[in-house]
């Protein structure tokens, strides 16, 4: 990270957001004195902190640790687009602001990175304004229903810096911009219901840190917006994440109970729909993680009764884009997986291979394949759970879905006569879909 020129900007962000030190504290870190430290905060683009003092300041930047330096960036970044001619020189994945600094140690660029930008950027490349008017909240509804249409093909992998940059470009337009209130909640709301879908795109791209910030920014902003609907969707997908970090022995199954509770909670009394399917379902993986057979029993069996509801009530055409992937084949893939995780492997497997040639979406389809590629090999199937696995593999070299490539981790393990060939695709998908965000 290199700052060219140093004026008030990159001062305060280096004293007060990065080291949040006092003025006082600060000259003492620079050895300079208290005057000297308030012209620093004085500094214009014309007439920059110079000589000596511009090294002092070099120095400190280069002493920041990653908490600092994360710090400093984004607020830089909440300064809005830097100018041709800018004091900052952008390192990659600056311009993602908060977001930049996990992301940037864990991915490096794939080719068709570039295509999934190219393919979206007409529904949010858009510069927002000095004012936000009501289709400016249409217009990023648009997008975010476009990105998630796009994630179904292709996965996370290809669209989450996509998503990062345009959630940090709105967050800095509700920040910046002047609107009225209607239209600022209705602009908060899309703007959380971006942060939603960038907190999915990065728990699918395996970026768990940024899931849980973006997920943290979807209930700030809902909350903003008085939208109890957010809160509840974004509650959903948090606890989709806390069941998958349990799963691998990161996490708790009672944290996603909790987050579920609220999201049920929030929808009481609200007429079929399809939310209410997805709510009971990932209660029903949680109850399967807690080895708790009858409460999975319970919650899937709900999750169904409220699927046939939502058919009936509101049929996927009608239905707001954000749900449409609740369909018979995710409900089943939530079955099949709880059936696996309460012992049950055979009937996961026959319900795996169910929902996989029923999903809409590749990228749905290709996770539960894998999910089935780890329960044969639990069967201790080997040469089947390798055959599958291979066929998955096959399928990531198209979708980008980093989560996917941690479910079939178990097969690395295997000692099988074609566990070798597996283990080298393996290693290099997984080389392959990390990728830079720039």
């Amino acid at each position: 990270m290199i700052v060219s020129r140093w004026t008030s900007v990159e001062v305060k962000a280096l004293r007060i957001a990065a080291l949040r030190e006092t003025q006082e504290e600060f000259a003492e870190r620079a050895g300079y004195g208290l005057p000297t430290i308030k012209k620093w905060h004085q500094a214009t683009r014309d007439k920059p902190v110079r000589g000596r003092s511009a090294e002092a300041l070099d120095t400190m930047l280069r002493d920041l640790d990653s908490e600092q330096c994360a710090r400093y960036q984004a607020e830089i970044a909440s300064n809005g687009p830097v100018p041709s001619g800018a004091e900052v020189v952008r390192q990659p994945g600056m311009a993602l602001g908060m977001y930049a600094w996990e992301v940037d140690s864990d991915v490096r660029r794939r080719e068709f990175g570039k295509l999934a930008t190219a393919v979206t950027v007409s529904a949010v490349g858009w510069p927002f304004g000095d004012r936000i008017r009501p289709a400016d909240a249409q217009r990023l509804m648009a997008a975010v229903d476009e990105l998630g249409e796009q994630d179904q093909r292709i996965g996370g992998g290809a669209l989450v810096q996509v998503a990062l940059r345009q959630l940090a470009h709105a967050k800095h337009t509700l920040d910046t911009a002047s609107y009225d209130t209607r239209t600022g909640n209705t602009f908060a709301a899309a703007t959380g219901h971006l942060a939603v879908l960038a907190g999915w795109l990065a728990y699918d791209s395996d970026l768990h840190p940024v899931a849980r910030r973006c997920y943290a920014d979807a209930l700030a902003l809902a909350s903003e917006a008085g939208d109890d609907d957010l809160i509840a969707h974004t509650c959903v997908y948090a606890a989709n994440q806390s069941i998958a970090l349990a799963r691998a022995g990161r996490g708790s199954p009672h944290h996603a109970l909790k987050l579920i509770d609220r999201a049920r909670t929030l929808m009481r009394g609200r007429p079929p729909s399809r939310i209410h399917a997805l709510i009971a379902a990932r209660e029903a993986q949680a109850q399967g993680l807690l080895g708790d057979r009858v409460g999975f029993g319970r919650a899937i069996a709900t999750a169904w009764r409220e699927m046939e509801q939502a058919i009936s009530y509101e049929p996927i055409e009608q239905c707001p884009q954000k749900l449409r992937f609740v369909t018979p084949a995710e409900i089943r893939g939530h079955e099949a997986i709880g059936y696996g995780a309460v012992g049950e492997l055979r009937k996961s497997i026959e319900l795996l291979d169910a929902s996989a040639a029923e999903e809409r979406g590749t990228r749905n389809a290709v996770n539960d394949r894998a999910h089935a590629a780890v329960a044969h090999a639990q069967l201790g199937d080997l040469s089947m759970a390798l055959e599958v696995g291979a066929g998955v593999l096959a399928e990531l070299e198209n979708v980008t879905s980093g989560r996917t490539l941690r479910v079939l981790e178990p097969l690395r393990a295997t000692v099988h006569p074609g566990a070798d060939d597996f283990n080298d695709r393996f290693a290099a998908l997984e080389g392959a879909t990390r990728k830079e965000i720039v």
